[in-house]
């Protein structure tokens, strides 16, 4: 005799077990699919063609998910407990570009610190570095944490530095950046698109866009990379970080800088 549901509640389903013991499990997309549809045995659905293939493991809620990466090779990714009932729907609904964008999305989750440490290899040639904690350090001196919060580091002589906050506005609209992986191209959420815009402008933290004017039809233009630095960014660091951002932008210390604080110790305050 197989697992049946003999009732359901909202938060229950009461199930008749196959020693004939009654129990209770949550009322949840998963467990209608193994108590109801699989009748409490393990879930396997291979429906989507080849490649494709979603086997529970003896554990429940863990699945071993298959997908034919851009090389043509089938890679496996274990899926956890919190993502049970998203396959759960996936496999009723027989949702397969659904599966792909979850499927692209965990991998994303596992892969993210060494993906996005290449891509900022690449782009930054070893200025930024990712962390394991989903934050980024710019040129040992800034980070941008995972939640897109900008910040700078208090003194680079002390033994245990610390890190302060940093305002900085993302102007304009965040357009869509692709990154490509072994299982196709991933688009960055709207957390990830802001740490990137923020990163840019560290890197190079001068005015993205200035306003000119157009010599035949007199309407404003806007012309890109004005090469100042913003006064209101400058404005929250410290002296010295201030010169070294001018030495990197500049390449030498701006004498007439008027963000400059009064600083003990600090002959050019």
């Amino acid at each position: 005799m197989s697992i049946q549901i003999l009732k359901e509640t909202p938060q229950h389903l009461v199930i008749h077990l196959e020693d004939g013991r009654v129990d209770t499990v949550i009322n949840d997309g998963y467990s209608k699919l193994k108590y109801g549809t699989y009748m409490g045995n393990r879930i396997m659905f291979n429906e989507f063609g080849d490649g494709f293939e979603i086997t529970e493991t003896y554990d429940d809620r863990i699945f071993n998910c298959n997908l034919e990466n851009t090389e043509g090779i089938v890679q496996t990714i274990q899926f956890r407990d919190n993502h049970s009932n998203e396959l759960a729907y996936i496999i009723q609904q027989k949702a397969k570009q659904e599966y792909i964008k979850l499927y692209k999305r965990i991998y994303f989750e596992k892969h993210k610190t060494e993906l996005l440490d290449d891509l900022m290899i690449n782009s930054y040639n070893g200025r930024v570095v990712a962390q394991t904690d989903g934050s980024f350090v710019i040129d040992n001196v800034f980070m941008i944490n995972s939640h897109g919060q900008a910040y700078f580091i208090s003194s680079k002589k002390s033994k245990n530095p610390q890190w302060s906050n940093l305002c900085i506005v993302v102007k304009g609209s965040l357009q869509p950046k692709i990154l490509q992986t072994k299982v196709g191209s991933i688009e960055f959420d709207t957390t990830l698109l802001t740490i990137m815009y923020k990163i840019d402008y560290l890197v190079s933290p001068t005015l993205m866009f200035d306003y000119s004017t157009d010599k035949n039809t007199g309407m404003p233009i806007i012309v890109k990379g004005s090469g100042r630095i913003d006064n209101v960014f400058m404005a929250q660091l410290p002296n010295w970080l201030q010169k070294q951002v001018e030495i990197e932008v500049y390449g030498h210390i701006n004498k007439q800088a008027t963000s400059r604080k009064a600083e003990l110790g600090d002959g050019n305050a």
